[in-house]
């Protein structure tokens, strides 16, 4: 009794401490002026990626945010409030935004955002007269904010940024580091309403007037809807814009701020664009089908409740935007420049991607081709095989055989379903990515197996005939699995529909421990030993097994073979564990493949010597075209400067049509092998296309350089790589200076 109150008080002492340090930390940490954000609201996936974390966890609407944290927008988009002044941040979708800042004191509250990618509108409260700041980095360029609506747009491809403001004014500088170091402290440009700038190079270039097509184009209706929420507010702060722009023009005195005075001679232009910005905006996101005409004119509704006088908006009298409106024209000629630039470079990554979808459309339809000429030349073997064997057959045994397949063929019409053709041997399958388990079309109806399979290149689902070539796998246990002992064995199974295959030289290793070459018979599986028909124990049967962290490191189990015959294979692996002096089997995995015609590969175009520009990065145009090239080939293209060259370590790409397809790293010999994604060489290589090969990023020195090309099956796992071509042999002349 005395133990159990002596514990309590003990507690309770604990308690009183607890509540007396947490009470002064929370005075301490209301004194430092600790911030935070919340997300009001979210649309799609999102996820938060906490301040000195790599770890991401699930958003969700009410999560609190603090200084340090990112927030990553999938689809949809997601809604931000910072609790302490009501500022708000609607994000598009794909959007990054980093709350780089947010801190208080006797000196006032500071917000400082990084948006690193995707769209977002801002809705600030206003800071005249206060001494607060609120700014936004983007990229190079630091946005200083007064109180205002505005939109950031940042480019996917290039990076770059566009400002559109809606009502305030933003000030935008570049923070750009200049030469020694220092920052660039060029003079900031401020952004008044109905404004917007180009933020795409180190400096910007001058305001122009708000394109409301281009601006609701790059809006997600979330973001439309809620800059629409606040017209009421837009209206009047632009309202207020007016009057101020008014007094400042009867005011003789020239301001310092030349976009200011710009603004000031066309004070009427302006008056009319401040006045019918929220309209344009609201009739473009009804024609471009972002919002419904009766969604738009309810917002707009709300709005004029509360709007007097000239501020209401008139969707039936909205005037268009004047683009010459306070704009001062070498600048907006600067900012056109810049817009076209942007254009441009768009263009271009959209012909790079439409190339790249003509690519794997290409690959679809080879791929598609393959597999009808396969599945007609496996029904025509198995006609074949079926003639072979009832001509085989007694004249008595092969009339039964025919009469009982007619009867199971009428069977099965009367039963309302059609004769099925025979079942073809399953096509080798595999996920992609070299380190999947590849999925088993044909499982056995046993339970499922306790592990999985990691195939080293599970994508290589056909093999050229007579290549030398290897399977590599490892086996990790699956999640819940106990074992019963620290140690396992594997079975490794290899089968065939070859009729009469023989395997030669099959090799079976484990990391340093290796099985002898062993050729396999399946003819002979009936009267031959277990081995000879394409079994073998990793380790030996005798041993007492592998330990499970060895066999899951890696690809440790590798299978090599020279396959000399055409059609399917499989490979299964079997696992087993020791319960006392029993092998308890743990199930199968298998991985299928086939053996196809060994390819041909020729240089169709390229010139035999090039001259190329003093100092000129090394590149090489060139056409190639293959035959009998399955879809699953592994290719590479060898490429090696013959001679003393200082290019060791030095990426090498080939490109079609401007994107990378393959890439490789130049040895010390100077040879690089350039691999790519699984299909792709075989698809351009199939059809016949132009490349272009670069080393990089170095310029050539002035010289000649033997270049010596061929198309190869790459090596692996100490095997030597297959030539699939001849050798093409270039020189490439760099000049003098």
């Amino acid at each position: 009794m005395n133990k159990w109150i002596r514990n309590l008080c003990g507690g309770i002492a604990a308690l009183l401490i607890w509540m007396a340090i947490g009470q002064s930390a929370m005075v301490a940490a209301s004194e430092i002026g600790v911030r935070t954000a919340v997300i009001v609201a979210l649309q799609g996936e999102a996820k938060v990626q906490p301040a000195g974390s790599s770890l991401q966890y699930d958003a969700f609407e009410g999560m609190t945010l603090q200084q340090g944290d990112r927030l990553i927008v999938g689809q949809g988009g997601a809604q931000l409030r910072i609790k302490d002044t009501g500022d708000e941040v609607n994000l598009g979708e794909y959007s990054l935004l980093d709350i780089s800042r947010l801190a208080g004191g006797p000196q006032g509250k500071t917000t400082k955002l990084t948006m690193l990618s995707g769209m977002a509108y801002f809705a600030v409260t206003d800071l005249h007269g206060k001494p607060d700041t609120f700014q936004v980095v983007n990229g190079n360029h630091t946005l200083d904010v007064k109180g205002t609506h505005f939109l950031v747009v940042t480019d996917p491809v290039t990076g770059a940024s566009s400002l559109s403001v809606v009502a305030g004014a933003v000030s935008t500088g570049s923070s750009r580091p200049a030469s020694g170091g220092s920052l660039n402290q060029q003079p900031p440009i401020i952004i008044y309403p109905a404004q917007q700038i180009y933020l795409g190079g180190s400096e910007p270039g001058g305001p122009s007037v708000v394109d409301p097509t281009r601006l609701i184009q790059n809006a997600p209706p979330g973001v439309i809807e809620s800059l629409l929420k606040n017209a009421e507010k837009i209206q009047q702060e632009n309202e207020q814009t007016k009057k101020s722009f008014e007094e400042q023009a009867n005011t003789p005195k020239q301001p310092a701020n030349p976009n200011l005075a710009q603004q000031l001679a066309d004070l009427n232009k302006i008056s009319q664009n401040l006045s019918n910005l929220v309209g344009n905006l609201a009739q473009e996101a009804v024609k471009q089908q972002k919002l419904s005409s009766g969604q738009v004119q309810q917002l707009i509704d709300e709005a004029n409740r509360s709007l007097g006088g000239n501020g209401k908006i008139d969707l039936d009298k909205v005037q268009p935007l004047d683009p010459t409106a306070g704009v001062n024209p070498e600048l907006a000629k600067m900012e056109q420049l810049l817009k076209e630039k942007q254009e441009e470079l768009n263009r271009q990554q959209l012909e790079k991607q439409n190339a790249h979808q003509a690519l794997i459309q290409r690959i679809l339809e080879q791929q598609a081709k393959l597999q009808e000429e396969n599945r007609k030349a496996q029904e025509e073997a198995r006609a074949r095989a079926q003639e072979q064997f009832t001509n085989q057959l007694p004249p008595q045994d092969r009339e039964q055989f025919l009469a009982d397949k007619r009867k199971l063929e009428q069977e099965k019409i009367q039963r309302g379903g059609s004769t099925p053709p025979s079942p073809a041997p399953a096509e080798p399958t595999a996920p992609s990515g070299g380190t999947s388990a590849p999925s088993n079309p044909n499982p056995n109806p046993e339970p499922p197996a306790s592990f999985t399979l990691n195939w080293r290149y599970a994508d290589e689902t056909s093999v050229p005939l007579g290549v030398q070539h290897t399977l590599a796998f490892g086996l990790t246990l699956k999640e819940g699995v106990e074992p019963k002992s620290d140690k396992l064995k594997v079975k490794v199974t290899l089968s065939s529909n070859v009729p009469e295959a023989v395997y030669a030289a099959i090799g079976y290793d484990f990391e340093y421990d290796s099985l002898p070459p062993t050729e396999l018979n399946l003819e002979a599986c009936g009267t031959s030993t277990a081995a000879s028909c394409g079994e073998a124990w990793l380790p030996s049967e005798e041993d007492a097994g592998y330990g499970i962290g060895a066999l899951g490191d890696g690809w440790p189990a590798v299978i090599s073979a020279n396959w000399g015959q055409i059609g399917n294979y499989t490979v299964t692996a079997e696992a087993f564990q020791n319960e006392g002096d029993t092998l308890v089997s743990l199930g199968k995995q298998s991985f299928q493949f086939k053996v196809s015609e060994k390819p041909t590969i020729g240089f169709t175009g390229g010139e035999s010597s090039v001259n190329l520009a003093p100092e000129e990065q090394l590149t090489y145009a060139f056409s190639a075209k293959g035959e009998n090239i399955q879809p699953s080939y592994r290719l590479a293209l060898k490429a090696t400067i013959y001679g003393e060259a200082p290019y060791a370590d030095v990426p090498v790409t080939l490109y079609h049509n401007g994107a990378p397809v393959a890439s490789g790293i130049v040895d010390g010999n100077g040879t690089a092998y350039l691999t790519g994604e699984a299909g792709v060489l075989a698809a351009l290589l199939a059809a016949g296309s132009d490349l272009t090969l670069a080393w990089e990023p170095y310029a050539a020195e002035p010289g000649t350089y033997e270049i010596g090309l061929s198309w190869v099956y790459p090596p692996a796992d100490g095997l030597d790589p297959y030539p699939f071509s001849e050798d093409k042999n270039v020189q490439l002349i760099v000049g003098t200076l």
